[in-house]
């Protein structure tokens, strides 16, 4: 079992093996290296940008008067615009400053309670549901930090696609990103006047265009200083890529011969106390 491990790693292959006691069972999975481009979190925060608008994101917010007397544009404005503009107003009146206290991020709340002008007003109960989404931090997490500080983004001709992408997004990152990952390009369901919601669906979609064709430009640089074909990693992959760069995950497994010489029973105690793993 030891050789066999070593071989497959040696080779780059997957090793599951699989113990069977009646109704119980052991699989134990081997690989030197998993990477995963679409991991499908439970929960994960909507890339929207709130308080740190992208300079087209806020010229459209400009141009809607959350303030209209008219009740029928003022209960249809999205919720996304109402949040730009709160959150806008919120750092003009404290020195820069988003909430950030458990009494601020309250406070920001009756602010834009204060804003509707009837009970009826769904689109501003929406705003102060999702008021938590204009606390989130700037910039990307420390999960994806992680990534693309690992050595494995010093790239060469024997590179996966994967690295060689996230070598791009490094890259992306540093400079035209301004510390953000690509834009998703996505919204969510909301209320909103058909004609508002298409048209800021057209800003997002807009900005995450914009952002993958500056990684795909950087991925073929990069191939290219590799010495590899520029085009060998399709812009459809380059895009998906894109479109899940705050998920990514790099799974990697210890040899079975280095559990045997050196086991961890801390931490599997961990994980068989945990109820996730159960």
């Amino acid at each position: 079992m030891l050789k066999l491990d070593k071989i497959c790693r040696e080779a780059n292959v997957m090793l599951i093996l699989a113990r069977s006691y009646g109704l119980t069972g052991i699989v134990r999975v081997s690989v030197k290296e998993h990477t995963v481009i679409e991991s499908k979190p439970d929960h994960f925060l909507d890339d929207l940008r709130l308080n740190n608008p992208w300079p087209e994101l806020k010229r459209f917010a400009d141009t809607i008067d959350v303030s209209v007397e008219d009740h029928v544009a003022h209960k249809h404005t999205p919720y996304i615009i109402i949040l730009v503009k709160m959150a806008e107003e919120w750092t003009k009146a404290h020195g820069g400053h988003l909430p950030s206290t458990r009494d601020e991020k309250k406070e920001f709340k009756e602010f834009i309670k204060a804003r509707m002008v009837a009970l009826d007003e769904d689109n501003y109960k929406e705003a102060i549901e999702a008021s938590f989404k204009v606390f989130a931090s700037q910039g990307i997490n420390s999960d994806l930090q992680q990534l693309i500080s690992d050595g494995c983004t010093e790239v060469n001709s024997s590179s996966s696609d994967f690295w060689v992408m996230v070598a791009a997004l490094k890259e992306f990152i540093t400079n035209e990103g301004s510390g953000e990952a690509p834009l998703e390009g996505s919204i969510p369901d909301m209320t909103s006047s058909t004609e508002l919601y298409v048209n800021l669906q057209k800003v997002y979609q807009a900005k995450a265009e914009s952002d993958f064709l500056v990684i795909w430009q950087r991925v073929r640089d990069i191939l290219k200083k590799i010495g590899r074909d520029p085009d060998s990693i399709s812009k459809t992959m380059i895009r998906n890529f894109c479109k899940n760069s705050r998920k990514l995950k790099v799974c990697r497994c210890r040899l079975i011969e280095d559990e045997f010489r050196n086991p961890s029973p801390s931490e599997l105690l961990k994980y068989l106390n945990n109820d996730d793993y159960r």
